[in-house]
């Protein structure tokens, strides 16, 4: 009688209430792709085998995070040497550095390493400027990593911004926790139903942008277009959101909402990076 595959590694969640680091080894079957999750403290089942249709094989390695029932796992270790050999070497990692005469394609150049297979794990860049730039706003391209719709178009969505005549002066890839995702869209608490995108931005890496460029705030949030890409797609369908945009929920970019919030959102927001 063959034996199931799975897959185990060590993953850690903080737990806001109790202002903890919570350790779990998390199993993923293959098989059917479902998840299962045990306490490793108490020693004890936490999640009894339940399938999971937004996780896949390819968002398994060591530094990832993955967002599973609400809950923001970090993979930290492997959970057995079944694991670490058969997963552990597809995992490779090394350095690329884009030199200064090709900034300006850096867009193609991400874009060409995405649709070569490879996954992009961090993302670094800023600009030195000479001057100062009094039009800045605060951008994130929303990658969740479970459906690789955007992270897979970083690269497209980023030639789309400096084609359209901005400057990216700094830009990063991040993870955002709930709490954080919660302080940072707390201002729609309330106010708009899709509060649950929450959920949306720490679901997988995001990468903030800064964003210059003759009165930037006002002149990007017309570029990313409507909220809805439906309504984008039929009322400015060259904006941001009406091409790369799935629905209200999975819109592709956050952008600063009022223009005197720009220069703001830039400093108050970079802290929780």
């Amino acid at each position: 009688m063959s034996v199931e595959e799975r897959f185990a590694f060590l993953a850690e969640w903080y737990d806001p209430n109790a202002a903890l680091l919570r350790r779990y080894q998390l199993l993923f079957y293959p098989k059917d792709g479902s998840v299962e999750m045990f306490d490793v403290k108490n020693q004890r089942i936490f999640l009894r085998r339940t399938k999971y249709d937004c996780l896949h094989l390819e968002d398994l390695f060591v530094g990832n995070r993955l967002n599973i029932f609400s809950r923001q796992l970090h993979l930290i270790d492997y959970g057995d040497q079944h694991t670490a050999s058969k997963l552990g070497s597809k995992k490779q990692r090394t350095l690329a550095m884009i030199k200064p005469d090709a900034v300006a394609k850096m867009g193609t150049i991400i874009q060409l390493i995405n649709d070569a297979g490879l996954t992009i794990t961090k993302l670094l860049y800023k600009m030195n400027l000479n001057i100062l730039c009094a039009f800045r706003t605060f951008v994130i391209l929303h990658c969740n990593i479970f459906n690789n719709h955007f992270l897979g178009l970083t690269g497209n969505i980023l030639n789309a911004i400096l084609d359209a005549g901005f400057q990216i002066t700094a830009l990063q890839m991040f993870s955002m926790d709930r709490a954080n995702a919660e302080e940072f869209y707390e201002v729609y608490k309330g106010v708009v139903a899709e509060y649950s995108m929450v959920e949306e931005l720490c679901a997988g890496p995001c990468i903030a942008l800064e964003i210059c460029g003759p009165e930037a705030p006002k002149a990007f949030r017309e570029f990313c277009g409507p909220a809805d890409p439906e309504i984008a797609r039929h009322l400015r369908p060259q904006t941001l959101r009406a091409i790369f945009g799935k629905n209200k929920l999975k819109n592709a970019v956050h952008c600063t909402d009022l223009p005197e919030d720009g220069i703001l959102e830039v400093n108050i927001h970079s802290s929780l990076i």
